[in-house]
């Protein structure tokens, strides 16, 4: 038996495409307020303890850890989880090709 001491708890990827899409709005000065909201994050994120038999292990879904046995998976996410999660992440692009599209259509 193991006992392990791990973080729970997410940004979420919201959060981390709207630091990404300000980053890039803002040529890179908008890094460090991203560092730094990352590290108060990880800083004041609840620390859960958990027993970790032998032979199992530890996956993380949606921020939270789950104890697995050796044959046992977490369910595969649904079409719609994969979808807010890749549209979390392709907000900022398609915002930034917006404005370019913009841009070039006005100029």
């Amino acid at each position: 038996m193991q006992t392990l001491y791990l973080k729970t708890g997410s940004l979420g990827h919201t959060w981390h495409a709207a630091h990404m899409l300000l980053s890039i709005l803002t040529c890179g000065w908008w890094l460090p307020i991203y560092g730094i909201h990352a590290l108060i994050s990880v800083a004041t994120r609840p620390t859960v303890q958990l027993e970790v038999p032998e032979g199992h292990r530890v996956e993380y879904r949606n921020g939270h850890p789950n104890v697995l046995g050796p044959d046992e998976y977490l369910e595969p996410r649904t079409a719609r989880e994969k979808a807010l999660i890749l549209a979390g992440y392709a907000s900022p692009v398609l915002i930034v090709a917006a404005l370019v599209l913009g841009l070039m259509i006005r100029g």
